[in-house]
């Protein structure tokens, strides 16, 4: 157990993070090449645009993870929480379903509090339009997707105690 070791903090959270960022990033590859070759869907843009914009994405991912199992106790209840926080809205406000554009009020401010907004609209002018970084709403998209990945990986870190609970 991490109360018990003599390891500093940062390297436990290094040591916990990496794998599963690793798997991440080996399943959006998977993908990638699974969209190109299998489904042949044209890909237009600049892989290293796509490719460093999804490992951001996979960042904040683990960063929530992270900070949900600081926060809650038991499995099932991050389970739960981690349900509610990012697939609920990754459906709803992401952009898949409906077009931000067209959302009213609220659905639109709620879709900009969500991470999943910001990728898909930056890996969809990247992947099928070939726009990239050559917009300052990409590159804005990615300060912000930044934030959230830096935001949340401070929270975590904060949060995270070398005690038992």
């Amino acid at each position: 157990y991490f109360y018990s070791s003599p390891v500093r903090k940062v390297d436990f959270l290094i040591a916990k993070l990496l794998p599963v960022f690793f798997l991440h990033s080996v399943n959006i590859f998977i993908l990638f090449l699974w969209a190109t070759y299998l489904f042949k869907v044209p890909f237009k843009g600049s892989f290293f645009i796509f490719w460093l914009t999804s490992e951001i994405y996979v960042l904040i991912s683990v960063a929530i993870g992270l900070l949900v199992s600081v926060i809650t106790r038991t499995q099932i209840v991050a389970l739960i929480a981690t349900i509610i926080i990012t697939v609920i809205p990754g459906f709803l406000y992401s952009g898949i379903l409906m077009p931000i554009s067209s959302m009213t009020g609220e659905a639109y401010i709620e879709a900009h509090l969500f991470p999943v907004m910001y990728y898909n609209h930056i890996v969809y002018d990247s992947f099928l339009i070939g726009q990239g970084f050559s917009s300052a709403k990409n590159i804005i998209y990615f300060l912000i997707m930044i934030g959230y990945a830096v935001a949340l990986l401070t929270a975590g870190s904060i949060l995270m105690k070398k005690e038992l609970r």
